[in-house]
């Protein structure tokens, strides 16, 4: 297919946003970024929630399916990068801050693909501090952050100032009701949150509730601050169609090339297939453009790095493979605040702060988070004419035996020293000559040396599928799939056309511990250290969520909850609080 033509289909799908008979398109798309705190030491997790929104009127876009997040330092590198999914315009990730990062300013970026078709100061940044105390060469560069005036001892009061302006652009309606406003260690807190306007209700929201200290910390981008950045941008097909990055409308895009190594043959319509084993593996074939182009679309939940990627052609050998690089974002323009200078004033709190996360460290097995599996999905074929689940029958250590006793529509034939598989169609005669599509744990096999001594023992069921069998616009004479028991299957094949690489892949989504001391025995000798008391960025203001409950820790002091977010009409909210633990 005409690339061109590829970018005209495209925006059709998206006509709201054309201009001028399709000679223009608007990028109407922007994301924000909620994090748990700006400021960070080695050892702690950086915990945000992602809103997909537009950039007209912040309701939620539809549009993209997934969200990038970068942590970029001064030197205007990226040094951490993540893939969030988007589920109804909104996502989840973290990073934990590793000692391998050095003292200094660095900013949290979020975009999606189609963002990046804007000028990068359009992308979302947040000023983000590290500190590492861990690294005796950071000494300087820990001193040239923590230098401030030694007589700031204002941070708290600017900080309260901060919070109150807060809650008078939310107050009116939104409201914090704790069931009281100073706690104990270990004490539950009772939060619910109020909405005195029916609007609120149907919204999206994150919702942080953190020890405060006196370590500098630069105030964040706020929703409402938000809603006043971010315009759209108009394109000009005309002009830029060979530089347009097109969105992520179904899922990830991975696209890549082939190239003739005979500059005379031709490199359009060359089958290419696209394998994502596991669990709840993706399996496709696309053609290739007039200039050896493909695209694939991941649209399944499955957090699998490893792809395969080849090209079905009989002469397969005469064509090299590569995947396209990810687009890289130019970052030469971005500002860094100046460094601050930290005096012996905030010796304390970085002490008292670090050997808090390093107690956290040393008993994080007995707090762990815990992931949101996956939904398992049918297979492409959905359906299937016979199933062999092997262990209802005698086993067979080989595939030759295997296919003779049990599976016995399933036979093999040797050509050139390759063996395939086909299946038996009783309503053909004599059987079509082509091999059957071959898949083990979602792995393509175009031929199936590597089953030939293979432990059967390990395959938990195989599925048939006889007759002609079409995925994309690729035929082959049957389908066999062969499911392993650890879905685990690795081939030894290697070859030019035949690429294997590991990919960045979505984070997967948390549950976030939450401790529980209504049995105050059950964990009366593990320590409590915890700065973070709650996170939940996945919050709805429905009333089966109300009230939320926690656990202070074994730290006392002043505690900030922070409600952000947005609702469905785009009104954005930024509400704060405070409480004491003593």
């Amino acid at each position: 297919m005409i690339r061109i033509k590829q970018i005209l289909s495209l925006f059709a799908l998206i006509s709201t946003q054309l201009i001028s008979a399709q000679k223009t398109v608007v990028v109407d798309e922007s994301i924000y970024l909620h994090a748990n705190a700006s400021t960070f030491v080695s050892g702690e997790t950086l915990l945000y929630k992602v809103y997909c929104l537009k950039s007209s009127d912040k309701t939620p876009s539809v549009l993209s399916k997934i969200a990038y997040v970068e942590l970029v330092d001064s030197n205007k590198k990226p040094v951490l990068k993540t893939k969030i999914v988007l589920e109804n315009s909104c996502g989840q990730g973290e990073y934990f801050i590793p000692t391998t990062l050095k003292t200094g300013k660095y900013k949290l970026i979020g975009y999606t693909s189609w963002i990046l078709n804007k000028a990068t100061s359009d992308l979302f940044q947040m000023d983000i501090t590290i500190i590492n105390p861990f690294k005796a060469d950071e000494k300087n560069a820990s001193d040239n952050i923590l230098k401030t005036n030694q007589g700031n001892s204002n941070l708290a009061v600017s900080t309260n100032e901060i919070i109150s302006k807060d809650n008078n652009i939310s107050s009116e309606n939104l409201k914090f009701n704790l069931n009281k406003k100073t706690f104990t260690n270990r004490e539950l807190v009772d939060l619910k949150i109020e909405s005195l306007n029916p609007l609120f209700k149907d919204g999206t929201y994150s919702l942080s509730v953190r020890k405060i200290d006196s370590l500098p910390s630069k105030k964040a981008v706020n929703p409402i601050d938000f809603l006043l950045t971010n315009q759209k941008t108009i394109i000009d097909l005309e002009n830029q169609k060979n530089n347009i990055v097109l969105p992520e409308l179904r899922g990830e895009n991975i696209s890549g090339k082939i190239i003739a190594k005979d500059p005379n043959r031709k490199v359009e319509n060359i089958a290419i297939a696209f394998s994502l084993p596991g669990k709840s593996f993706a399996f496709k074939i696309v053609m290739t453009d007039p200039n050896g182009a493909f695209n694939f679309t991941i649209n399944k939940a499955n957090y699998n790095t490893n792809i395969i990627v080849q090209i079905i052609d009989d002469h397969a050998d005469y064509y090299t493979l590569s995947l396209d690089n990810p687009h890289q974002i130019d970052y030469s323009k971005l500002i860094f605040p100046a460094n601050e200078n930290l005096s012996y004033f905030y010796k304390e709190s970085l002490l008292n702060r670090s050997i808090s996360t390093q107690i956290e460290n040393a008993y994080f097995y007995k707090k762990t988070d815990n992931l949101i599996n996956p939904v398992d999905v049918d297979p492409f074929y959905s359906s299937f004419e016979k199933e062999y689940i092997l262990d209802d029958y005698t086993r067979f250590k080989t595939l030759k035996e295997t296919i003779t006793e049990v599976a016995t529509e399933i036979y093999l034939k040797q050509l050139n020293n390759n063996y395939y598989l086909h299946v038996m169609d009783p309503n053909v005669f004599p059987q079509l000559p082509e091999p059957a599509l071959v898949l083990i744990d979602g792995l393509l096999l175009q031929n199936q040396n590597d089953l030939i001594n293979y432990n059967m023992k390990n395959i938990f069921k195989i599925d048939l599928i006889a007759g002609r069998y079409y995925v994309g616009a690729t035929s082959f004479n049957g389908l066999i799939c062969l499911t392993t028991f650890n879905k685990d299957f690795k081939s030894n094949q290697s070859e030019s056309s035949m690429m294997k690489a590991a990919i960045l892949r979505p984070q997967p989504k948390k549950v976030y511990y939450k401790i529980d001391y209504s049995d105050l025995s059950k964990n009366e000798r593990i320590p409590d250290y915890r700065y973070q008391l709650l996170w939940l960025p996945q919050l709805t203001l429905a009333s089966n969520e109300n009230p939320i409950s926690f656990y202070t820790s074994d730290l006392t002091g002043t505690f900030e909850i922070s409600l952000e977010g947005f609702t469905d009409q785009g009104i954005p909210v930024s509400l704060k609080d405070t409480f004491e633990v003593q």
